[in-house]
């Protein structure tokens, strides 16, 4: 943060500063952690589908259930 002082004025103005260039060691920074926001997301959207195909499934092996119950009968 850069302080500028006017002549015979007691108030102080604050000017922020952005970095004047990026680094390698910054894009590579900010680079890994977009690639993990978008694993993290892929995981996300894994950990839905499973938990769909396998209330899927115990959908089907209650369907089987109750077959295999009304051919026995």
């Amino acid at each position: 943060m850069k302080m500028v002082f006017g002549f015979g004025r007691k108030k102080k103005e604050a000017i922020t500063e952005l970095p004047k260039e990026v680094t390698a060691e910054t894009a590579t920074v900010e680079n890994v952690k977009a690639k993990m926001d978008l694993v993290l997301t892929q995981l996300d959207s894994l950990r839905t589908q499973y938990d769909a195909l396998n209330e899927r499934i115990q959908n089907i092996e209650k369907m089987v259930k109750e077959l295999y119950a009304l051919a026995k009968s």
